[in-house]
């Protein structure tokens, strides 16, 4: 039974070892899974700031086809004066909201690519520590190993009380 024990650290340290790598892995897919959806979460809110975007140009664009037709309903030139002015001012204040979607869905992409970069550096990271703890272990079975096959077979060295390293009659 001894001569098995080695065998059975040895086993122990392998599985224990492989376990460590696979839960490593299996995190490392986890955060690579959060990475991905944020991406996608990301690209989601690019499409609401785009749909803002596409409502502020037809806000725009019904503004001043409306004051057109009230003007031109009055008699006056449309494009001409103070009624082009309206019309300028409306585009005016339609490009200053398009330019706040923009930047919005500029911002969105960019935090979700963010941190998509941290997930998956996380993930990378899991990895290496599942990495290291494996190999630790199999190191401390190698020793654990090694200290239980050089334990001496008979007990002790010494044949009597006057070997005894430190006395007058040994040699130690």
């Amino acid at each position: 039974m001894a001569q098995a024990i080695p065998f059975l650290i040895a086993g122990m340290t392998a599985l224990t070892a492989s376990q460590q790598l696979k839960a490593g892995k299996a995190q490392a897919s986890g955060l690579a899974r959060q990475a991905a959806f944020r991406k996608v979460q990301a690209r989601g809110e690019v499409l609401k700031y785009r749909q803002q975007g596409v409502a502020v140009m037809e806000n725009i664009l019904q503004t001043k086809a409306s004051i057109n037709a009230r003007i031109a309903a009055g008699g006056i030139e449309t494009f001409s004066g103070s009624a082009d002015v309206l019309g300028v001012l409306a585009e005016a204040k339609g490009a200053n909201e398009l330019y706040i979607t923009r930047d919005g869905e500029q911002i969105a992409f960019g935090t979700g690519e963010a941190q998509a970069m941290q997930y998956m550096s996380q993930a990378k990271s899991a990895i290496s520590a599942s990495r290291a703890q494996a190999l630790g272990t199999i190191m401390q079975g190698a020793m654990m190993g090694m200290s239980l096959g050089s334990a001496p077979a008979g007990g002790s060295s010494f044949s009597g009380i006057g070997d005894a390293p430190g006395t007058a009659m040994g040699t130690g």
